[in-house]
């Protein structure tokens, strides 16, 4: 979402004894990336520090993460990362973050136990830097002047937490992501006795998640998925395969629960489906025994009936669990008639059509992909309209801010609050990079935006990606390439031959003879008419011959290909 708000001219200067900034890095008018500053005089610190996953307009990117320039300005200064809970949209860009600021980060037992996992890929695990905090634990961060308490939520993983600041300027709520289940799976409510105490007291500030604030339905149990569940294993004459996010632990106990009643071995499938099971069994979050698992070389050796598989994938991700086995590249378990295949989650915006073409490909191979005569399967680990406005009434904020989603969520869910009693004026609608001021005598404004961004993570090189090479990736894709090449004679300074030209992709080939000559020509005419002083800086003529092939070739195909002059020293004759 584009910045419209004013710059903040004292961005990069410490904040007053008087102020308290709240400033979004990420998170803000999009789904993923959650990242919040938070900065006073004496403390500087993080709430979350997600990554966005690419869509298909960023090819050969693996990950996207905050721009951390704020940070920059004070270096030394910053204290420490708070956790929510452990989805990668939330401690995702840790591994780069920590490599450049190695600080302390808090968080509970299962979202510590998979940054461990992830911080070990990276050569980056520190414990000494790592400390586990309990529900309701309260501690100092930073200067001492804040306190951090972890309130619990119900939410898809295992010890969510909302965050509650402890604050001269008072108390600031930030919810995380949550959802109010009356009937979690494993029996960890919300804290919604202790938010209410919260709010009698007195709340500044609520940030509070909008994900789902566009759904007016009742928001479901996880409990739901019980029986949808058991439908499908009813229903599954052969083996049964279930993808689900490996994160959703209370899915996996629900699957595991119901393989164990119904007599099936479950295969699993994926290698963050196992780090995050055994993560989760260490930590006594799942609890069944040894023998309910069987490798998938030992699939065949069990009727089909007693079957189910356990995996990832449900995104279409051509690397996941699910599309090897798809594509018949796990040894012993193949897909066929009688199977079927479960999707145990929603769709993310973007995956329609990877996830169509990985079901097309499943009911090719015989098994049944329909969700026909099941009850429901998924349930949202976000709370809908109703619970958004619970959270409200329970906290009773004197400013409400909501965070996480587009703009369009965040409008809505500040129309909730009008209807509430909130006023416009304790409403207060935050944009990327935009710092919210709290000041002592209560009082709070937006001062405006400092700079944000993204930065793109290709796991192949060594730095982050700059966004104009994802730019040219893009044309590459749309339009091809084009390439002219030049020999130059050094001691004349003239042509040595006819340039040449070199497509791939774009939409006249190369061996089109009149095409080609066409732009050649268009070479010779802008080298020879350059002036000399043009003609002797190598990168002023490169610039002039690239501007020249794009004009005529934008007015002759309408079509943007890169770009690419070459010039050559031509090699003296003998």
């Amino acid at each position: 979402m584009q910045i419209t708000s004013p710059p903040f001219e004292r961005w990069q200067e410490l904040p007053g004894p008087d102020e308290l900034r709240l400033i979004p890095i990420g998170g803000l008018g999009e789904f993923g990336m959650n990242a919040l500053v938070v900065h006073t005089a004496k403390s500087l610190f993080l709430i979350d520090c997600g990554q966005l996953f690419p869509s298909e307009d960023q090819p050969g990117i693996d990950s996207i993460v905050p721009d951390f320039a704020y940070l920059e300005a004070f270096s030394e200064r910053i204290d420490a990362v708070l956790l929510t809970h452990g989805h990668e949209d939330h401690l995702g860009a840790l591994p780069y973050f920590l490599e450049r600021w190695p600080v302390p980060v808090y968080g509970t037992a299962f979202t510590m136990g998979l940054l461990e996992g992830k911080l070990k890929e990276f050569n980056l695990w520190s414990p000494r830097h790592m400390h586990v905090v309990d529900d309701y634990a309260r501690l100092p961060v930073g200067g001492g002047e804040i306190q951090a308490e972890w309130i619990p939520v119900t939410h898809s993983i295992p010890h969510a937490c909302s965050i509650a600041l402890h604050t001269p300027w008072g108390v600031v709520v930030h919810t995380g992501d949550y959802k109010l289940d009356p009937t979690p799976v494993d029996g960890r409510l919300t804290g919604t006795a202790r938010l209410k105490e919260l709010g009698e007291a007195g709340v500044a500030v609520l940030l509070s998640d909008s994900t789902n604030i566009l759904k007016t339905t009742p928001t479901p149990s996880e409990q739901l998925c019980r029986e949808g569940l058991r439908d499908a294993f009813h229903k599954t004459k052969g083996k049964l395969f279930i993808a689900t996010f490996s994160s959703n632990i209370h899915r996996i106990q629900t699957v595991l629960d119901l393989a164990f009643e119904e007599k099936r071995k479950v295969c699993l499938l994926g290698r963050s489906m196992e780090r995050n099971v055994t993560v989760a069994r260490g930590l006594k979050c799942l609890a069944l025994p040894d023998d309910l698992f069987i490798d998938a070389k030992e699939v065949s050796m069990f009727p089909p009936k007693q079957v189910v598989v356990l995996c990832t994938g449900t995104q279409g991700e051509e690397m996941s669990a699910l599309s090897r086995v798809l594509r018949g590249e796990i040894k012993g378990l193949k897909m066929v008639d009688g199977d079927r295949l479960v999707l145990s989650s929603r769709s993310i915006p973007g995956n329609e059509v990877g996830i169509s073409r990985m079901l097309d490909t499943a009911a090719r191979l015989g098994a049944e992909t329909t969700l026909e005569g099941l009850g429901a399967i998924h349930a949202t680990g976000h709370g809908h309209r109703e619970d958004s406005a619970e959270m409200i009434r329970m906290v009773r904020p004197r400013y409400m801010a909501p965070v996480h989603g587009t703009y369009r969520n965040l409008k809505c869910h500040g129309q909730l609050a009008q209807s509430l009693g909130w006023s416009k004026d304790r409403i207060l609608f935050l944009d990327g990079g935009e710092c919210l001021q709290l000041h002592r005598d209560g009082s709070a404004n937006l001062a405006g935006s400092v700079p944000v961004g993204k930065c793109f993570v290709d796991q192949g090189v060594d730095h982050m990606v700059d966004a104009r090479v994802i730019h040219d990736r893009l044309i590459l894709q749309e339009d091809g390439i084009v390439v002219a090449t030049l020999q130059v004679d050094p001691s004349t300074g003239e042509l040595a031959g006819d340039p040449s030209i070199l497509t791939r992709g774009f939409v006249v080939l190369s061996d089109d003879q009149a095409y080609g000559e066409l732009l050649r020509e268009t070479v010779r005419t802008a080298f020879e008419a350059a002036p000399l002083e043009i003609r002797k800086n190598k990168d002023l003529l490169i610039e002039l011959l690239r501007q020249s092939l794009r004009r005529i070739i934008r007015k002759t195909t309408q079509t943007r290909p890169v770009v690419v002059p070459m010039i050559l020293d031509s090699m003296p004759t003998a």
